[in-house]
Order: structure tokens, then sequence, then C-alpha cells
């Protein structure tokens, strides 16, 4: 037992002790191999990878290049049509500084002359004469001479000297021309109205069982046309007039009022010429004031009336007067009346679009208005041609033009689609060619233009075309 060692008494010999490990050097050799090694693998993989993206996705590029073929295409195609519109919207503003017919309007009147002597300069005697005015009257009138005419120029504002007259039932020619003259050329409101009503009152006196009023003096057609030459109306001599110089402002201004000076425009007088003019034709059957000469230049004068910008807001009383000036002839006279009218209106208007504006202000729906606005529309049609007087021929040229032709002038088949609009829309027997000619232009017209194309007067041709043609295919 004593003999047998105990195992944490017994020393456990010692490590050996190693020698020092050698440290090993990496040389510039090594390092170049490993990174050479290294790139090879980089570029195994890479080609690698680019078979198996071309094996997957050859079918994506195919469509990624069409898609972008198309999407090329079409940028070009629309620097294409961004570059015609720019040149049309060029040739647009070109177009409208150097055409100032692409408005109606005329300057109808010029320059304001000084009015021209009164029709009458004293009143007389017969002013107070006893079977004018009652003896309270006469006596207060006697009383102070001085203040007689400014006595009656306040019975003339009240109302009461009108009153005076259908009661005695006799106008005297002294009061006739001395009211007229007020209403012609004064330049005090109050009493261009009271002159005014009382001419309406006089000639179209509706009191019951009111006898026949004796009237010395009418307002004959010569005073009229007097009082529109001192305004500055041009259109007697058509030289002279000139298109007129459109702003926002001009189309809703009033007439001018007529002063001491010259000026441009139209008076404040003309609403009071429209309406005695008006009423005049309304006593055809009780006065023959106008002869039929008369009626006709009447006729033509309201019309290019209508050619004035300023005068847009005396369009409801211009349409009375035209209405009342067409109903003043007698059956007998009318059909060649209506012939004359329309070549004195030719002769002073230009073909451009105030030859439609005048076309187009004979708005009435009755038989005579329809035939008078068929008649001016197709002697303005047949006047725009020197070589063609045929309307048949005139339809064959218009029918003939390619619209899509860039010099084609697109302005003038405006104007001679509207005029022949107007002849057929209100001619009673146009006959079969005419109609078949007509319906081969409405179709090729709204069919030859494009909505993207931007000419002047493209766009209006086309949808007047569809519009006619759909009413068409609805009657």
């Amino acid at each position: 037992m004593e003999n047998m060692a105990i195992d944490f008494d017994i020393d456990d010999h010692p490590l050996p002790i190693s020698a020092k490990k050698r440290k090993n050097v990496i040389g510039l050799d090594d390092l170049f191999n490993d990174h050479k090694t290294e790139q090879e693998k980089k570029e195994k993989k890479k080609s690698k990878d680019a078979k198996t993206f071309k094996n997957c996705d050859s079918d994506d590029d195919n469509e990624a290049v069409e898609t972008e073929t198309k999407l090329t295409e079409t940028f070009h195609n629309f620097q294409q049509t961004m570059k015609e519109v720019d040149g049309q919207e060029i040739e647009l503003i070109e177009h409208n500084e150097k055409n100032m017919s692409l408005s109606w309007g005329l300057e109808v009147f010029g320059i304001q002359r000084t009015p021209s002597p009164s029709l009458v300069t004293e009143l007389g005697s017969s002013l107070l004469s006893q079977n004018l005015l009652n003896d309270e009257v006469s006596v207060l009138m006697e009383h102070n001479q001085q203040m007689g005419e400014p006595f009656l120029r306040g019975l003339l504002i009240n109302g009461w000297l009108s009153k005076l007259f259908i009661n005695s039932g006799h106008l005297e020619e002294s009061v006739a021309k001395w009211t007229l003259n007020w209403l012609l050329y004064s330049s005090e409101e109050s009493l261009v109205t009271s002159a005014c009503d009382f001419w309406h009152a006089i000639l179209l006196c509706d009191k019951v069982d009111a006898p026949m009023i004796k009237i010395e003096w009418f307002p004959g057609f010569m005073e009229l046309k007097r009082a529109l030459e001192s305004y500055g109306f041009q259109l007697y001599s058509p030289s002279k007039v000139s298109p007129a110089v459109h702003s926002s402002e001009s189309s809703d201004q009033e007439p001018t009022k007529s002063s001491g000076t010259d000026s441009k425009g139209p008076p404040a007088n003309i609403r009071a010429w429209i309406k005695i003019a008006s009423a005049c034709c309304q006593v055809r059957s009780r006065y023959l004031i106008f002869s039929t000469v008369e009626a006709q230049e009447l006729v033509a004068t309201v019309v290019c009336l209508f050619l004035e910008r300023k005068l847009l807001g005396l369009t409801s009383q211009l349409h009375d007067c035209l209405l009342s000036a067409i109903h003043y002839f007698e059956e007998k006279e009318w059909n060649s009346s209506c012939e004359q009218v329309t070549q004195t209106i030719i002769v002073r208007v230009p073909r451009d679009l105030n030859c439609l504006r005048a076309v187009e202000s004979i708005s009435g729906v009755d038989t005579r208005s329809k035939q008078l606005r068929s008649a001016l529309a197709s002697q303005m049609l047949r006047s725009c041609f020197t070589e063609i007087s045929d309307e048949k021929d005139v339809l064959k040229f218009m029918f003939s033009k390619n619209l899509k032709d860039k010099g084609c002038d697109l302005f003038k088949i405006y104007i001679y689609f509207v005029l022949t609009e107007n002849w057929l829309l209100f001619c009673t027997e146009p006959g079969h060619t005419v109609k078949e000619l007509w319906n081969g232009i409405i179709r090729k017209y709204s069919s030859q233009i494009s909505n993207t194309d931007f000419r002047p007067c493209a766009q209006e041709i086309r949808n007047k075309a569809s519009y006619i043609l759909q009413n068409t295919c609805n009657e």
C-alpha cells in the first residue's frame, strides 16, 4: 500500500517546449496569382449569367426594340404636326394682318357735317291761329310773343302738342317742319325723343273713331336722305367706304351725340331717324309718303345700316324698319322692286363677310323677306364671278374645288358656300339638277376637311357643311 503512488502526488511531465515557428512571407507573385485567379472566376460567372439572360429574355428584348421604334416614330410625327400647326398659325396671323375682311363691318358713317339749315326758321302766325289752340293758350302767347317758341317746346316735350293737333285734325306745314327739324338735328335728347313721339302719334294715331288728320307736309325721303348725309353716311359713294377697325368697346357703344364740332360715327339722332322712317312706311294705306323708287332706296339704305358695328345696339329697331319698308310696296310692285333693291345693295357692299352680313340681316320669316334674302344671295353669288353667270355653272365650279389643296382659297369658298345656302334655303323652286349639285357639295365639304385643319375658314366650312348634311339626312 505504501508503495502505491497517489495520483495527485505524481507530477506530470512538462510538455516539451516547441521550437519557435518560422513566419511565412507572402510575396508579390503570390498576390498577383491570387488576383488573376479571382478575376478569371468573375469573368466566367459574368459570361455564364449573360448566356442565361440571353436565353431567358430574348422575347422581351424584341418587344422592347419594337416599342422603342414605335415611340420614336410617334415622336417624329408629333414634331412634324407641331411644325405644321406653327406654320398655319403664322399664316393665320399674317392673313389677319393683311386681310381685314375676316371680320364684317364697314365705316358706314364718316365725318359728321354741320347740319343743314333749319327746315323752317319762323313758325309764323299759324301756330297762333284759333283753329289750333284754345283761347287761353292764344291769349297767353299773344301776351308774350318772345315766349312763343319756348312755350311750344314745352308742349312738345310734355306731349301736349300732338294732342292739340290730333283734336284739331289739322297739322300745318310750318309745325311739321319745325318738329322734324328737332327730330333730325337736335343734340338735346329730350327734344329728339319728344319730336319722334309727336310724329309717331300723328302718323299712327290709334284713337278710336278718330278722323284722318290732314297733314300739309310729310317728312319725305329727300329730307331723310339729307339728314343721313349730314350724319356722314358714305354708302351713297361706295368708293369712300373703308373696313371698320374693330375694338372690344366699339360694338357696344351708343351712337355718338352730335356736337358743335365734326365727329366720326352716327349721332344719337339715328335712332329717331329709324323710327320716323319706319312710321312713314306703316301708313301706306292712308298716306302715300314715298314713291316706289324712294321706297326701294330706303330698303337698300336700311340693309346697309346693318353693316355699321356701332349700330349693333339698334338691331331690333333696324329689323322692324326693314320689315315696314319691305311691306310698303303693293303686290304688283314687289317683284320688280325686289330685283332693283338687290342691284342697289350689290353695288354698295364688298364681296367679303359684309355681303354675308347684308344677306343675313334680312331675317324676316314672311314671304317677301325670304324672297328678298334668296334673291340677294343669288345675285351676290353670281357677281363674285366674272366669267360665270349661270347658277348651275357656279355650283359645278364649287363642286370641282379640292379643299385639301393647300393653295385653295377657303375664304372665298366660305363666301360662296354661305351665299349658296341662303339662296337655296329660301328658293321656292331650285330644280332637280341644282339640288343634286348642292347635296354633292355639302357631302364633299363635310368630308374633305379634317378637324385638325387650322387654315382660315376651314373649320367654319366643315361645321356648316356637316350641320346642313345632318339636317338633310333627318329630313
